[in-house]
């Protein structure tokens, strides 16, 4: 596993995001990384390269959480704005993913062992100093307790049910960057967001065609995602044809079943022709 791609992994695909999703052709790329930049070389100049490194992600944080005032508002925080770079840097609010990514690019930056965790229930951050681990909640830039995230843990999975160190390992970037394309195809339906939805879902499926092995088990659910956004845009037809494929490649899982289900009433809707 390549450190580096570990690091910007979750900024990268983000960027790709925000490219594949906006029609304004990129223009908002360069102020994207000249903020960036901006808060690279303002952490440069506060934390000194000889300090600790656990000093240092300390002092990361305290200018992150503290002097940027970056958070999370609970109330308005799973929306579709904050997974775009260019708003969560002016407002300084996002979600955990976006702001694990800002705190992961500067990590990358100032070579200090941050990386990333697909923790079940969000993104957490693992600093890796010497034989000491840490975790970090990229909400607010506090450490978590092994007790915190059991307590998480239960919260999702019910109660006793022990976490396994495979939870709390450092992500590999392919597994990142699905977990924060699975976030964003949802914020981006639930908020129908369709257009910006659609062109997101075709290019992965474009980017499957060339890694058709590697995406096998996923291309199928990413037929399905496609066939909401068609069906949320009137497009019956073409997302009837998304419904079946699913079905047919994923009989047994719980969404076909509501599916097939629903699917009579979604083609009530097409033309008779269209049928036969």
């Amino acid at each position: 596993m390549k450190i580096d791609l570990v690091k910007q992994g979750l900024y990268l695909a983000m960027e790709s995001f925000y490219l594949i999703t906006t029609e304004d052709d990129g223009e908002d790329l360069r102020t994207i990384r000249s903020l960036m930049g901006g808060l690279v070389r303002k952490a440069r100049k506060v934390i000194p390269e000889e300090d600790d490194v656990k000093v240092k992600i300390h002092k990361l944080l305290q200018l992150m959480y503290g002097e940027w005032g970056f958070g999370c508002d609970p109330q308005e925080y799973f929306h579709t704005e904050n997974l775009y770079l260019s708003y969560v840097l002016r407002s300084h609010r996002g979600m955990p993913v976006s702001l694990g990514c800002i705190l992961l690019y500067l990590a990358d930056k100032l070579d200090l062992p941050l990386y990333p965790v697909m923790f079940p229930t969000q993104l957490i951050l693992r600093a890796n100093v010497g034989d000491d681990v840490a975790f970090i909640d990229p909400w607010d830039g506090k450490y978590l307790t092994q007790q915190d995230l059991q307590k998480q843990y239960e919260g999702a999975f019910g109660f006793g049910v022990p976490m396994s160190q495979e939870d709390l390992a450092v992500a590999e970037p392919e597994q990142l960057k699905e977990r924060f394309a699975q976030l964003a195809k949802g914020c981006l339906i639930r908020e129908e967001h369709n257009d910006a939805a659609l062109k997101y879902i075709e290019s992965r499926l474009s980017d499957f065609e060339f890694r058709a092995n590697q995406y096998k088990d996923i291309e199928p659910y990413e037929r399905r995602d496609r066939g909401l956004v068609l069906a949320q845009m009137g497009a019956y037809h073409a997302a009837v044809k998304d419904f079946h494929y699913f079905i047919q490649q994923c009989p047994h899982d719980p969404t076909a079943y509501m599916l097939m289900a629903q699917l009579p009433d979604i083609e009530k809707e097409l033309p008779y022709d269209l049928l036969h």
